[in-house]
């Protein structure tokens, strides 16, 4: 009931964004913009502490958090435009939040001297703008640097031209701008901007977060203990039971932090993720229906090649084309990830069928439940989890998010590949770019490692690899064969990245 109710109110959002639209254009703006409609979203201009500001509330309520993405991550004196990218729910407007507390009570920033604004009730890029210059016009004779934080950017269309269009005419001097969207910044943002890809969190932070006991146990240094064999031994039970609990609950903190107080994910967290995802496809004019054949096609074939043309026989998509525009929606918005097949040197090829993933495992539950009209999510995902194909899917899915946690703007989509031998049925699970090395994953979680797999490796060119198993060590080869949990633990290290 509660899933038709959202797909109800999807279609009305569809509605009636149609004629809010066509109301835009016909009247330049709908509302009256002035310092007092800006007040509203700045309350700090009056005063008033961020300490009642209910996402700064909840942050600090959060047993589980991590203290990320502050003034650090940032260069606050000069001009600057950021870009923060994330899906929904990973925690952009906490950010930008806990980041304007920090300006004002840290760093003594004048608060008038900074502006916040999310875009949910503005429609084009001339009333952004029209906002931004007020906000100047009000504060430009003072010299001092201005900070302006503008949330949810990418609900406005072509918002790329406003920003641009400002940026071109010297109205960011003196300004440190942030820019935080749940789709893909695209390819218009001025020269200067920096994109961050802010990404769940992974299953090393998972445990030190959700068992910091467990941490202490384990050793100080975990990168140390995870290259010893006895301590893999040692530990192997405790580490199988915390990875089930991170496949059920990924690496969202809304997550975490809801089965940390009542042992499992309550129904309203998958229901709010679902309800963004199927209001911004309605306000597109994008078909739910549709969406949800896709991702069961998607669902029917994780770790295998997927046509579009393949897809589109089996929806009601007229062409692969349709089935192509919504899986790139899907992974502009963070929901899941395209994967090429490429040669052993990572050259991709776009002519080839590609694999699909889900970005955590949250949302893999969140889209496998909502196929299956489960009534409970949480409970759908424990009585479904260890069936031996869900787990299996689960386990090259939490690889691939794991390999793309680091993804950065410039290797979008070139990161991460994988490598199949048509002739001979051999395949690569992954091939991991970094700068010029290239490193081959094969997964054999399910099956004892045995040479051939290794020959798998050395056929396709490969001298060094990584093979990841369900409980076999050995890593004094150039062919490391690991364990899932330590692999996840440890890929960083592994990849030889950090």
């Amino acid at each position: 009931m509660q899933i038709l109710q959202i797909m109800n109110y999807a279609n009305k959002i569809k509605i009636y964004s149609q004629h809010l639209h066509k109301f835009a254009d016909s009247h330049y703006f709908y509302m009256e913009i002035n310092l007092e409609l800006l007040s509203v979203q700045n309350p700090w201009w009056q005063g008033i502490s961020l300490e009642f500001d209910p996402v700064v509330e909840a942050y600090r309520e959060q047993p589980l958090k991590l203290e990320t993405m502050f003034s650090a991550d940032f260069d606050l004196k000069k001009d600057r435009i950021y870009f923060l990218a994330a899906g929904r729910g990973i925690g952009k407007t906490t950010i930008f939040k806990n980041l304007i507390k920090e300006l004002i009570a840290k760093k003594k920033i004048d608060p008038e001297n900074i502006f916040y604004y999310s875009c949910h009730n503005i429609d084009t890029y001339e009333q952004l703008n029209e906002l931004i210059k007020i906000f100047l016009n009000w504060r430009g004779k003072t010299r001092a640097r201005k900070f302006i934080f503008i949330d949810e950017i990418t609900l406005i269309k072509n918002w790329q031209k406003g920003i641009n269009f400002l940026d071109r005419a010297r109205k960011f001097r003196g300004i440190t701008l942030f820019l935080a969207g749940s789709n893909l910044p695209g390819k218009s943002l001025p020269v200067k901007a920096v994109t961050k890809i802010i990404a769940s969190i992974d299953f090393l932070e998972f445990i030190r977060l959700i068992s910091p006991e467990f941490t202490k146990r384990i050793g100080k240094d975990l990168k140390t203990a995870g290259q010893r064999k006895n301590n893999f031994l040692k530990f192997s039970k405790q580490l199988d039971y915390y990875l089930d609990i991170y496949f059920l609950t990924g690496g969202f903190f809304t997550g975490l932090n809801s089965y940390n107080s009542r042992g499992g994910l309550e129904q309203k967290i998958y229901s709010d993720h679902l309800y963004w995802l199927i209001s911004d496809l309605a306000k597109i004019g994008r078909d739910v229906s549709l969406l949800r054949q896709i991702m069961e096609q998607v669902l029917l074939k994780i770790g295998q090649p997927l046509g579009h043309k393949t897809i589109a026989r089996r929806t009601k998509a007229k062409t692969h084309l349709t089935v192509g525009e919504y899986l790139n929606i899907l992974e502009n918005n963070f929901s899941l990830k395209q994967v090429y097949q490429s040669d052993k040197q990572g050259r991709i090829s776009k002519s080839k069928a590609k694999k699909v993933y889900f970005r955590d495992p949250f949302l893999f539950w969140l889209h496998y439940s909502y196929i299956h009209g489960a009534l409970s999510y949480w409970q759908f995902s424990r009585e479904r989890l260890h069936r031996e194909e869900i787990f299996s899917a689960l386990v090259e899915n939490v690889v691939f998010s794991h390999l793309i946690k680091d993804e950065t703007i410039i290797d979008w989509g070139k990161r991460v590949t994988y490598w199949r031998d048509n002739a001979r049925k051999k395949e690569i699970n992954f091939l991991v770019k970094s700068g010029r090395k290239v490193t081959p994953i094969l997964i054999r979680y399910n099956k004892k490692v045995v040479d051939q797999d290794k020959n798998i490796l050395e056929q396709a060119g490969f001298k060094e690899g990584i093979i990841i198993s369900k409980d076999e060590y050995s890593v004094n080869k150039n062919i490391k064969v690991i364990p899932l949990v330590y692999f996840l633990l440890f890929y960083k290290s592994y990849l030889g990245e950090k």
